[in-house]
């Protein structure tokens, strides 16, 4: 027989079955099940380092800051022609205005239009991004961005974007505000947090009274619970600019009842009232981390110790209260850190606060000088 006419064998080469092929393949996709979660722990301790390294930064410049002005930033949380009063057109802007010499940014500071930002038109210019104001307010500085955060507020958005912000500076607790073991009938009090607070001028609404402790600057001087047991910065989420977000961190609440402006109302029964009966106020929520730079009091830049980390935040009854005495709101930390938030005490050093901190703690943290003996091994 020629070769020509031999039947041809079968090809015998190697190859995977149905089977083999789908065995590889549940093996590929258990591997990857169990790296996923790995590498996104890994990722997210990354970005939790990164935002620790920020709050450190911060806290530093603050200290900065006061060997040159011997206080805390100010925080100009209302304009200086407010209820036409005569003085003047500076105000309107957060406690990271005067920082940013001592964050590297001091091209930023020396846009900043200063004797014009608390006039009557000064939110027209930064809204639609006419003025030098709005121009310098779309202007993102990395260091004052949690990494984690995945969220954008977007509600002033003609022009640009305005620069979000991650980090709220310690106004401790209302003016108004008793701690469990205070009795009531006691004068106004200052504020009990570190931040200086300055409406820039004291008229509106309120009494002569309760508007005579609003405008005060502190000093590491009056620090007596020591910088180490004492809060600076902590996070707390945004708004997407719509006011109505399924996450109730980032919206700001009411009550019904108004306890949280009440003369001598004690900070438990606030709590108590916020977690049972908050609701969202659209109007207030909208704005909630919007602009680093400009205030008028809606944005949120300054926290309270009153409700626990990551449960809500209960910001007035009034708007008049949101915009003449931001620092009397109980605007609680937040973060998507899992498990509680980022925050840095006045001497420097950063803490990760787990939300099932002990609230007495977490009280005694916001104070300057209350006195509290806080247990390190409780934070």
């Amino acid at each position: 027989m020629s070769e020509r006419t031999k039947r041809r064998e079968p090809d015998r080469r190697a190859a995977f079955t149905l089977v083999e092929l789908l065995v590889v393949i549940a093996i590929i996709g258990v591997l990857v099940g169990l790296l996923l979660p790995a590498v996104q722990a890994a990722r997210e301790a990354a970005r939790r380092m990164q935002c620790s390294n920020h709050l450190k930064q911060l806290t530093l410049a603050m200290h900065n800051y006061h060997d040159a002005f011997n206080q805390t930033p100010i925080h100009m949380h209302r304009g200086a022609d407010d209820y036409d009063s005569p003085g003047g057109g500076s105000g309107n802007l957060s406690w990271y205005a005067g920082m940013l010499p001592y964050v590297e940014q001091t091209a930023i500071y020396e846009a900043i239009p200063f004797e014009s930002t608390g006039r009557g038109n000064a939110w027209s210019g930064l809204a639609n991004n006419t003025s030098k104001l709005g121009e310098v307010a779309r202007v993102q500085v990395p260091t004052f961005l949690c990494p984690t955060e995945s969220v954008t507020n977007s509600v002033v958005a003609t022009g640009g974007i305005t620069a979000n912000f991650s980090y709220l500076a310690n106004a401790g607790h209302g003016r108004n505000m008793l701690m469990p073991w205070e009795s009531t009938g006691a004068a106004i009090k200052v504020s009990p947090g570190i931040i200086s607070m300055n409406r820039m001028n004291e008229k509106g609404p309120y009494s002569d009274y309760w508007r005579s402790t609003t405008n005060r600057n502190f000093g590491f001087r009056d620090i007596l619970d020591g910088l180490s047991n004492t809060a600076a910065i902590a996070e707390s989420l945004v708004n997407d600019g719509s006011g109505k977000m399924l996450d109730d961190r980032r919206n700001l609440h009411y009550t019904n009842s108004a306890l949280v402006e009440a003369y001598d109302a004690y900070i438990d029964q606030v709590v108590t009232d916020g977690l049972n009966g908050y609701k969202n106020w659209e109007p207030w929520s909208m704005y909630k981390g919007h602009s680093w730079l400009y205030t008028d009091g809606w944005q949120r830049h300054v926290y309270g110790h009153v409700f626990t980390p990551n449960t809500i935040s209960i910001a007035a009854y009034s708007s008049d209260t949101i915009r003449c005495h931001e620092g009397d709101s109980a605007i609680t930390a937040s973060s998507d850190h899992p498990g509680g938030v980022q925050m840095s005490l006045m001497d420097g050093s950063v803490r990760f606060i787990t939300d099932s901190i002990d609230m007495e703690t977490w009280w005694a943290l916001g104070t300057k000088a209350g006195k509290e003996i806080v247990n390190n091994d409780n934070f």
